[in-house]
């Protein structure tokens, strides 16, 4: 199984007071490796040309570890599909500080067309794309 690799840089506006990462700043690297690698299937990112969009239903966050700001700190986010089905597709992603898994995240994704307001089927291309993920 292929897993997307993406690196969160941790800015020095992300701690909280006691100097960990705010938890809602998860939930934007989280999205961040998740758009990167959309970026690169076959759909692109939500609104490009075509009617090949999808849209999140479910994103689940567990924190398991205090993320703790150090300048330069960069979290490495693994990102595969752990499920594929007729019109959706469920991202699992972790999130680690060196070896330490702090986060892991579960995102329900279903394929959309923007044009007639519904889900629709996942594309072979796409459903192709996914299953090198899966």
């Amino acid at each position: 199984m292929a897993k997307a690799v993406h690196h969160a840089q941790v800015r020095w506006s992300d701690p909280d007071q006691l100097g960990h990462v705010n938890h809602s700043r998860y939930l934007s690297y989280f999205e961040d490796a998740r758009m990167e690698l959309l970026s690169t299937s076959p759909s692109g990112l939500a609104g490009a040309p075509g009617d090949r969009g999808y849209i999140a239903a479910r994103v689940a966050v567990d924190y398991r570890y205090p993320v703790e700001y150090r300048p330069g700190l960069l979290l490495r986010v693994e990102t595969w599909a752990s499920k594929l089905g007729t019109s959706s597709w469920t991202l699992s992603q972790e999130m680690y500080d060196g070896e330490d898994l702090v986060a892991s995240c579960e995102c329900v994704l279903v394929a959309y067309s923007y044009e007639g307001k519904k889900s629709r089927p996942l594309d072979p291309d796409e459903r192709a794309f996914w299953s090198d993920y899966s």
